[in-house]
């Protein structure tokens, strides 16, 4: 298969298209065929080495992906071979940027179908990041108001949606 990888930290010009293994998932995990893989500042820091997260060259980056179903390990209920779906893949992982990825089938769910597969790559972390700073952080309960700073960008846009 083929797929983004670097073998050392740096700026963008580490990164290489090349061959590499295709993934074989273990058990509790599904193998991916990509369609869409979102790049995220945190990628960023993990390729430039300046982010505290461990991961093992060569490194695939892009821990956003959506896809379809395409091997599923051992132990694995409540997905099926050929469906779409969505995930955020651990982040010292090997990532999306590729043709297939084995990630967790816990933190995959089904792809929305109102819009294109590949484009529900941008959904994982941004809606996550959302959901995390309004509930959990922010304990924000129904019926209270809630102030959205950055309202227009990907993750306030999310936020607003969901308060």
């Amino acid at each position: 298969m083929k797929a983004v990888r670097f073998h050392e930290t740096g700026g963008p010009e580490v990164l290489r298209y090349e061959d590499a293994d295709q993934p074989v998932p273990g058990a509790g995990e599904v193998r991916i065929q990509v369609a869409g893989s979102a790049y995220n500042p945190a990628d960023g820091g993990i390729r430039g080495g300046f982010l505290p997260i461990p991961v093992t060259l060569p490194h695939v980056p892009g821990y956003d992906v959506s896809g379809t179903i395409d091997a599923l390990g051992d132990g694995v209920d409540g997905l099926t071979v050929g469906e779409n779906i969505v995930g955020f893949i651990p982040m010292n992982a090997d990532g999306s940027a590729a043709q297939y990825v084995v990630a967790p089938a816990d933190a995959l769910v089904k792809a929305p179908t109102r819009i294109p597969l590949a484009d529900a790559a941008g959904l994982p972390s941004v809606g996550l990041t959302a959901s995390q700073a309004l509930f959990e952080a922010g304990e924000l309960e129904a019926g209270q108001r809630v102030l959205i700073n950055g309202a227009g960008g990907p993750v306030g846009g999310y936020a607003v949606q969901l308060a």
